[in-house]
Formats: structure tokens, sequence, C-alpha cells
């Protein structure tokens, strides 16, 4: 009952609101090819997912899907906040078929994925955005989902500081979940996964801390990434 209760807004809104499901306007539709989301002639052009790479000092595999700009920006500020939503979906859907496509390449034997640690304020309200889409994606490609770091103290809200003062802000806020990890092997491959990346300061740290433990090949995915002119890393 509680799974037919979570999947209501998305049915309504497929059945009786025909509406684009970035920018809401109802116009006559299209589906994004290969994972069926529904938007406007407008926003579909802008949800085609290409693969973005900019290189942390940490970690040169790091990738996103998107520009954080024109309806990605609509998309993910309504799955952030609303779970289980048609925008909830829409982000699963972009996310989990690029990702999946990227990862094919990898010649891995073992693949884990993990999100990027959330703040208290996202761990109170008990919904977490780069969970549902690292437990998506895991369930996708048939890799193992577990939460290899946790948030060992909070720090200062990451979109009031500039660039410098990001990656400054974040240093040492990520440490090893307590408990043992004998399931794992150190070679594997570790997918760290944000919904967006700005300076790429917690992805770079997340990387650190799973290189401290002892994982070597680590890839870092987001769906979208703030353009060029913005990101200072």
């Amino acid at each position: 009952m509680l799974l037919r209760l979570r999947s209501m807004p998305s049915l309504i809104d497929a059945l009786f609101m025909p509406s684009c499901c970035a920018c809401g306007q109802e116009a006559p539709l299209i589906v994004v090819p290969h994972v069926g989301v529904r938007a406007c002639e407008v926003c579909a052009l802008d949800l085609w997912a290409t693969d973005i790479q900019v290189s942390l000092r940490e970690c040169r595999r790091r990738y996103a899907f998107f520009e954080y700009d024109g309806p990605v920006v609509r998309l993910l500020s309504r799955a952030k906040d609303e779970a289980y939503g048609s925008h909830y979906y829409a982000v699963l859907a972009l996310f989990t078929d690029a990702a999946a496509q990227l990862i094919s390449h990898e010649r891995a034997v073992e693949i884990i994925v993990t999100p990027v640690p959330p703040s208290l304020r996202r761990s109170l309200t008990g919904w977490y955005l780069p969970s549902a889409m690292a437990r998506h994606l895991a369930k996708k490609i048939n890799a193992k989902y577990a939460h290899l770091l946790r948030r060992k103290k909070q720090v200062a809200r990451q979109s009031d500081l500039g660039a410098i003062e990001r990656w400054t802000n974040v240093h040492g806020c990520f440490a090893p979940r307590r408990f043992p990890m004998r399931n794992f092997t150190k070679d594997s491959l570790v997918v760290v996964v944000d919904d967006v990346s700005t300076t790429g300061a917690s992805l770079g740290e997340a990387v650190r801390c799973l290189r401290q433990i002892g994982y070597t090949n680590v890839m870092a995915i987001s769906l979208a990434i703030s353009p060029l002119r913005s990101r200072g890393c």
C-alpha cells in the first residue's frame, strides 16, 4: 500500500496533467529518447544527455551529463524537495540511463555505487536525492549499493561561498562509515554520485576520503554541472 501511495503523484501527472516534466507547460509533448521522459519541444532539446568531463585534483574521472541551466534546474529543484513525484522519476530516468552507458565502458569486476553524504538538514528531512539516484543506478547496472562515507562534522552552506571557500569549507568533513568492509575489495570501481556539481568540492573531498581508505579506482558522477564560467575548479 505504501508503494502504491508513493507512485500516485506520478500516476496522476501521467493521466490527468499532460504537462512538460520540466517547465510544467501544458503543450504538445514529445518523449526524450531512451529514457521515456515526456517534455515540451523546447525542454526536450535541452534534456539530451552528453558526457561532460571536468577533472578534479583528486579524480580525473569526473563526469556530468547536463549543464545546470534551464529545464535541468527546474527538474532538480523540484526533485530535491518532492519525493516520488513526476520530477523525481524524470531525474532518475535521465541520470540512470546516461550513467549506465558511461559505466558500461569500464572493465571492472566489482562496482560499488555510493552517494556523497548528506548535510544534517537533509538527513533530518529523511529525503536525499543523491541516495535515491545512487540506489537506482546500482540496481540498473547490477552493482553494489553502499554508504561508504559519513559526515563527521557540519559545515556552512556551500551556496553562500566562493570557489576557494567551498574547498576549505568541506575539507575533512567526511569519514569512513563505522562498519567492516569485508564484502568489498579495494580493487572495486567506486562510483560516487551527486546531483549537482559546482566547483567539485564535495565530490573531491569524498574521493579523497575514499582514497585514504584504500580505494584507488574511483569515478565521480553528477547529473548536472554548473556552467564553465562559474565552476572555478
